[in-house]
């Protein structure tokens, strides 16, 4: 079985702006499948995707934080659920929820309906924050990515009984503007005198919560309130300045030229590292050509090295995705096969490829051919 499996939040490139509610609805009136990936244009490390099937709603998560997130929609709506409900160390570290759940499901931890149930309420969730938002960064890719499928729903049905949370979250984005936000303390003693009077919830907890920078998420689950009633509470020193939004976190933009290499052989992968990181080249790996057209739109590398003969997908099919993406039409797509017949490079070239390098091939040939067409490349864009 393959999962939803995320890159993680680094965004350093431009993307298009638009509205997410508009994109939503586009993708469910025309009856479209894929993916979309909304991320804040203020705070790139916060980000969320919604999966389409026909027009119908499949899954909709986070892109950071799913183990934080997850702990307090069980905790707030499935509280007989603990088996589900990750460890510390887990949480900080799960990068699919979906898996999670779908794992426990497959070990008969919990049953089929319940399952359903689990991801509805996770989905719904994922979308009052994406369609809260006035403006996103959008990023579509035609690949689902999910693998079993285990949710099918019509988007008007997920979100007309929260249409009520949706316009909370509007008015919450001009001080609060997300559930991943974190908090940084400005006036200590001043938020003390303001806010630690007669609250229904532990004060204490709150501080000491936001002191170690922890999201909204889990304070509200430390607290035992939930996100709205908190965020709208810290909305008011958000305000007056004694707080402020941290992002959930810190990303540095890496200057070095991203260089993604398609290939189910861990032996070629390291030979490639060998051949090009000692000159100054970011390499990333990609061993699953499944999930390799979700990675490739988060890089958006400058150039991609690609294997033919692959398990699950050949080289001709993801080629042929890569070329039907606008962000990456233009990208320099090296074929690396130990084909060497007429047919194949004729084939190669007619889905738009770079250049052909027939196993095997020696560093100073691949480098010296990288090193062509990202100049050539970089040419071409300026």
């Amino acid at each position: 079985m393959t999962y939803t499996i995320n890159s993680g939040p680094q965004r350093t490139q431009k993307a298009p702006i638009a509205a997410p509610a508009k994109v939503l609805k586009k993708m469910t009136d025309e009856q479209r499948s894929g993916k979309v990936v909304v991320y804040d244009p203020e705070d790139p490390s916060i980000g969320w995707a919604v999966y389409f099937g026909g027009g119908q709603v499949h899954y909709a998560q986070s892109i950071q934080g799913q183990g934080y997130r997850l702990n307090y929609l069980l905790n707030k709506h499935f509280p007989q659920l603990d088996m589900l409900r990750c460890d510390p160390v887990e949480a900080e570290h799960l990068d699919s929820d979906y898996r999670w759940i779908c794992d426990h499901w497959q070990s008969n931890h919990i049953p089929l309906n319940l399952v359903r149930q689990v991801l509805t309420t996770l989905t719904t969730e994922a979308l009052i924050h994406v369609l809260a938002m006035p403006q996103a960064k959008i990023e579509l890719s035609s690949s689902i990515g999910l693998d079993p499928l285990l949710l099918s729903v019509p988007f008007r049905q997920l979100i007309l009984p929260v249409r009520e949370s949706i316009n909370h979250w509007v008015v919450l984005q001009t001080s609060v503007k997300s559930p991943f936000n974190r908090f940084q303390l400005t006036n200590p003693l001043e938020f003390d005198e303001n806010n630690s009077g007669n609250l229904s919830f532990d004060f204490g907890a709150l501080k000491q919560g936001i002191e170690k920078g922890h999201c909204l998420y889990q304070l509200a689950l430390e607290t035992g309130q939930s996100i709205e009633d908190l965020g709208t509470f810290l909305a008011t020193p958000v305000g007056n300045q004694n707080l402020f939004l941290e992002p959930y976190q810190y990303t540095e933009e890496s200057h070095q030229p991203v260089i993604a290499c398609v290939d189910d052989s861990q032996t070629i992968q390291h030979f490639v590292k060998l051949a090009l990181e000692p000159s100054g080249y970011d390499v990333v790996s990609l061993l699953d050509p499944t999930e390799a057209l979700q990675v490739l739109l988060d890089r958006q590398p400058q150039l991609i090295l690609m294997d033919i003969e692959m398990p699950k997908m050949d080289g001709y099919e993801l080629c042929k995705m890569v070329r039907q993406v606008e962000l990456l039409r233009k990208t320099p797509v090296v074929m690396l096969t130990g084909r060497e017949g007429l047919i194949d490079r004729v084939r190669a070239k007619m889905l738009g490829t770079s250049a052909y390098l027939t196993k095997p091939f020696n560093p100073t040939e691949m480098l010296a051919l990288v090193q062509k067409l990202t100049r050539d490349s970089a040419v071409v864009s300026a």
